[in-house]
């Protein structure tokens, strides 16, 4: 009997945005404002004042696809710390990842202190783990690939995450911030 195949990725996560620390933080404590920043609305759906559904797009690897719908519980904090933590998840695609795939999710985000160059840098990490039998169509295959397979995967979902929240969050908290000025008028 084989070990369970194990994987799992790490990402950093810094951006920094146009404003002193305490105007950051004050955006940062509506946590939901960084998930709908890195993912578009059609694909989330809020279950509770701190719960989400999200659909990721589906992942494919050798022609074999899965496509996860992840339960999150999400928080933040008045010293503009935010995280996130799957707490549930569905999968649709190959009847046997469905059945034997486990996946985790954790980030987190802080809101350093201390200005550069007139912005705000924002610290933080994001990390997948996924857990699985050696798969029996894919037995001749050796674990360390299909560890390595995996990971790749995992580690290409957190740069897409990371990518898209770097490219996104700046121009979310230009619109907050418009608004703010407008209902302050």
């Amino acid at each position: 009997m084989t070990s369970p195949i194990q994987a799992s990725a790490q990402a950093a996560l810094d951006v920094s945005l146009p404003a002193a620390p305490a105007e950051v933080r004050r955006y940062v404590s509506d946590p939901q404002r960084l998930l709908r920043s890195g993912f578009p609305p059609e694909r989330i759906e809020q279950l509770g004042p701190d719960r989400f559904r999200l659909k990721v797009r589906p992942l494919v690897w050798m022609g074999l696809a899965i496509e996860p719908t992840a339960e999150l519980q999400i928080g933040a904090d008045d010293q503009g710390r935010a995280w996130a933590q799957l707490i549930a998840y569905e999968l649709k695609g190959h009847p046997w990842l469905v059945k034997h795939l486990k996946i985790d999710f954790r980030a987190q985000l802080r809101t350093l202190d201390a200005m550069q160059a007139g912005r705000t840098p924002m610290q933080g990490w994001a990390e997948a783990s996924a857990c699985f039998p050696t798969p029996p169509f894919l037995a001749w295959m050796a674990e360390p690939v299909l560890s390595g397979a995996a990971r790749t995967i995992l580690e290409s979902f957190l740069w897409i995450l990371r990518d898209r929240l770097s490219r996104s969050l700046e121009s979310d908290f230009r619109r907050w911030q418009a608004a703010a000025v407008q209902i302050e008028a």
